[in-house]
């Protein structure tokens, strides 16, 4: 006979809401015995704070989280919280989370038609596209489907798809460009004039954002132009998440290509989401939850509680080495020698920031792989060995467990692309915001390698401007706390080889590879014993930003002004201080045109690289330091520098920045600026920070100048270009102008090449730092930084002389070093 359920006594058939006790009844695959003691306490502590709307589950790779996110959206369905949505940031992972589901017993479809979704039977599993899209099935504007608990996978992944949906992105071929640009082409050339030629002439570098002011005034037009095109392929998923806050985003142009963005999104236009009872953000390697409140609009307060497990033992075992701090005479090219050699038997995966970075491992890879040839090349190392493997610019989103990476690679400091994350990172480069960002993508990018607590891979972080980040004392704090005794455990282990050659590392990397049982005891000890972290890391000032974006899209602009003012009064650092005035100017602006101009003036005192007001930046001459080059440039170290090694490994940063290459433009000219303040001159980039002259000016001495060109970029031209003559000519005129008589200037270009094409006309006095000089100055500029690290003597303003002159350093010798004169035409 059949048995009737419905007479049985007691509890038999209530639903059980404790996701521990969920995972005891479900029919599973044998593999899921229990769950993980890593997944128990992340269980426990969801279930006591379940009620909250935003909680961040924070557990490494490879700790079960898919696991953790099914069973607490089937707690909440089993409490009637429904219907229940988990979100991956691509449809591999989609794929991947429904076979989950199934293995685990729980019923979960890809279809949002689907009944028992809709009944809250099942969980629906989604791409984060299907969710955030101007088009999306669960409604702009509206609730069409709505959510009770959701689950956002990967968040920090998701995070930069929605970026990019709450965006409108246009190339210079279309009408909309061609539109905008019309419209604030003046505005854009008081901005800077030669930055407007850069901008028409499509420079891969340029980076212009349309001023605040002449946004905010020509609204009429700028609506005309985008509400035409909404229709178009480059609007219709977009248009509609922006359209009711086009007044308070940024219009950025550069690369052939214009960006439309809001700072904060405005995420309640996808009212499902916004209104969702629980929202569960789970990730690893999110190092600064602020942006879950910028990108979200979580709340503060809930996320700056994330819920962890008691100890860091799901992660598994790495070695973690940075070769240049070891020993920073180090070189790129002895490390990959070393990796090369490991690939003949194991496979070694390299991370790289560009393509560009990347020719530098043509010659040894087995395969190179962007975003439209990952698959093929992932499913070839899970399949067995194939060697050496670069990716460029992937450090999210791949798996490669166990032997389809041994040794991974992070060659060169992550970079970024958007035009609105490189107008920023311009705008507060060298701060500890930007270190923040920076020190989140490389522990994403460290976590490909390792993929459950089982697993082991050896990691080495490449390159001077890398090392140099991690140098810094501020880096350690930014990595998760079990990354972090990693680092600490790889530093003590590298002591031990400190100041050695490269072929050293091996024996020492081996261990990992290997397994040897005293590095695997070790490693787990440290991670076990990791100090836990209580809190996540939340920036306040981003906090009120965020309040203040709110209050500005309902029209309350004077509440935003106040909110925002509260952010300026937090900075401490003067860059992001003038950064965050400029905001507040934003808002003001939309009430009191004039007082908004004031406060861009002052916010252009605190940082030079922000938008120059209506009336102009007044122009500060540049004097060379009083007491001389030498002691100058004493000062400078003794004030920056602890200890020879972080010198050497400053140094080593700095040169690193002045190579060739399109990539590196903005890069090239901030470190020539860098270099002129570390040689002991005075140093300026006037054409970033006024918005015309040169690229940079040295004050050396005795009303001596150099003005400088920087056309590190122009690597495929033949000659040097009428365009790049007339910037220097005219930087020339600029000079003569702003300086008396009693100051002279030595016009340089930094070229590739010594010959002017035929419709050029140089000055007669234009000297050439072509590939050989700026080699030669390098070469000199190392030699005098490992002179002094070595004798401990760069505080020292007499030894610092004694060096300058030796290697050709000194003001009166830097033309002869560096520079050639121009070919006879």
């Amino acid at each position: 006979m059949s048995l009737d359920f419905g007479k049985l006594v007691g509890d038999a058939t209530a639903k059980q809401t404790d996701p521990r006790k969920i995972f005891s009844t479900l029919q599973r695959d044998a593999r899921f015995k229990r769950p993980l003691d890593e997944q128990a306490d992340v269980l426990d502590a969801w279930y006591a704070r379940r009620t909250s709307k935003d909680l961040t589950i924070k557990m490494n790779t490879g700790g079960g989280k898919t696991v953790v996110g099914l069973l607490c959206l089937q707690s909440s369905l089993n409490e009637n919280v429904k219907p229940a949505v988990y979100i991956t940031p691509d449809p591999f992972l989609t794929k991947q989370v429904l076979q989950e589901a199934e293995a685990l017993g729980i019923a979960a479809t890809d279809r949002e038609q689907d009944p028992e979704f809709v009944a809250g039977r099942a969980i629906l599993v989604a791409n984060v596209h299907k969710l955030f899209n101007g088009r999306s099935v669960f409604g702009v504007g509206e609730s069409k489907i709505p959510i009770g608990a959701l689950v956002v996978d990967d968040a920090h992944a998701c995070l930069s798809v929605v970026s990019e949906q709450f965006a409108i992105h246009v190339d210079a071929n279309n009408e909309i460009y061609t539109g905008l640009l019309s419209l604030f082409e003046q505005d854009l050339a008081t901005q800077s004039s030669s930055g407007l030629l850069d901008l028409k002439a499509h420079e891969t570098t340029i980076v212009m954002p349309v001023p605040y002011w002449a946004w905010h005034s020509r609204q009429r037009d700028v609506m005309s132009v985008l509400h035409a095109h909404r229709n178009s392929d480059e609007l219709k998923f977009n248009w509609p998440l922006l359209k009711e806050c086009i007044e308070l985003c940024t219009c950025v142009f550069g690369g052939a290509r214009l960006e439309i963005f809001p700072r904060f999104l405005p995420i309640d236009v996808i009212p499902s989401f916004a209104y969702a009872r629980r929202r569960i953000y789970m990730t690893a390697t999110l190092a600064d939850d602020t942006i879950l409140v910028s990108h979200f609009q979580a709340s503060a307060e809930d996320v700056a509680k994330p819920i962890r497990p008691k100890g860091g033992g799901d992660i598994g075992d790495r070695m973690i080495l940075a070769p240049q701090e070891i020993t920073p005479s180090i070189t790129v090219e002895e490390v990959r020698d070393l990796a090369a050699e490991i690939a003949s038997t194991r496979n070694v995966v390299v991370i790289v920031p560009s393509h560009q970075r990347a020719e530098s491992w043509k010659g040894v890879a087995a395969q190179i792989l962007d975003k439209n040839s990952i698959a093929h090349g992932v499913d070839r190392l899970h399949r067995g060995h194939v060697g050496l493997t670069v990716f460029v610019n992937k450090y999210d989103g791949i798996d490669l467990p166990g032997k389809a990476c041994e040794l991974l690679v992070i060659d060169g400091l992550p970079e970024v692309y958007g035009l609105g994350d490189r107008m920023e990172m311009l705008a507060i480069d060298g701060t500890k915001r930007q270190l923040v960002r920076q020190i989140q993508r490389v522990e994403q990018g460290m976590g490909r390698g390792v993929r459950s607590s089982d697993d082991h891979c050896a990691v080495l972080l490449l390159g001077a401007k890398l090392t140099q980040r991690l140098h810094q004392p501020d880096a350690d704090g930014l990595f998760s706390a079990a990354t972090s005794a990693q680092i600490a455990l790889g530093r003590s282990v590298a002591t031990q080889v400190s100041g050695k050659p490269v072929n050293e590392l091996r024996p020492i990397l081996d261990l990992c590879l290997n397994r040897d049982p005293q590095w695997v005891s070790a490693g787990r000890n440290v991670v076990v014993n990791a100090q836990p972290v209580a809190d996540s890391h939340i920036d306040e000032n981003q906090v009120q930003l965020r309040k203040a974006f709110d209050f500005a899209r309902v029209k309350r602009f004077t509440e935003a002004a106040s909110l925002a003012q509260s952010a300026v009064y937090g900075a401490s650092d003067a860059r992001e201080k003038g950064y965050l005035k400029q905001q507040l100017a934003e808002y003001v602006d939309l009430y009191d045109p004039s007082s908004s101009q004031e406060l861009q003036l002052s916010a252009l005192s605190d940082n030079p690289r922000l938008l120059k007001p209506l009336a102009g930046a007044t122009f500060r001459k540049l004097s060379a330091p009083a007491g001389g080059q030498s002691q100058a440039a004493a000062n400078l170290m003794r004030e920056r520098f602890i200890e020879g090694n972080d010198l050497i490994i400053w140094v080593n940063g700095l040169l690193d920045d002045l190579s060739w290459g399109e990539s590196g433009v903005p890069r090239f000219e901030a470190g020539m600026c860098d270099l002129g303040a570390f040689l002991g001159f005075g140093s300026q980039r006037p054409e970033e920070d006024m918005g015309r002259g040169p690229d940079n000016l040295w004050a050396l001495g005795d009303l001596q100048y150099f003005v400088i060109e920087c056309k590190s970029g122009a690597t495929k031209a033949q000659k040097i270009s009428k365009s790049d003559t007339n910037q220097l000519n005219g930087s020339i005129v600029w000079f003569k102008r702003e300086y008396d008589a009693t100051c002279s200037a030595t016009p340089i270009l930094v070229h590739l090449k010594t010959e002017f094409e035929n419709a050029a006309s140089p000055d007669p006095a234009i000297r050439i730092m072509n590939s050989e000089g700026l080699e030669r100055l390098r070469g000199a500029v190392k030699a005098y930084a490992v002179a002094l690290a070595s004798s401990g003597t760069f505080r020292d303003a007499r030894e610092v002389e004694k060096q300058l002159t030796h290697h050709g350093l000194l003001a009166n010798a830097l033309v002869k070093l560096c520079t050639v004169k121009q070919s006879p035409r």
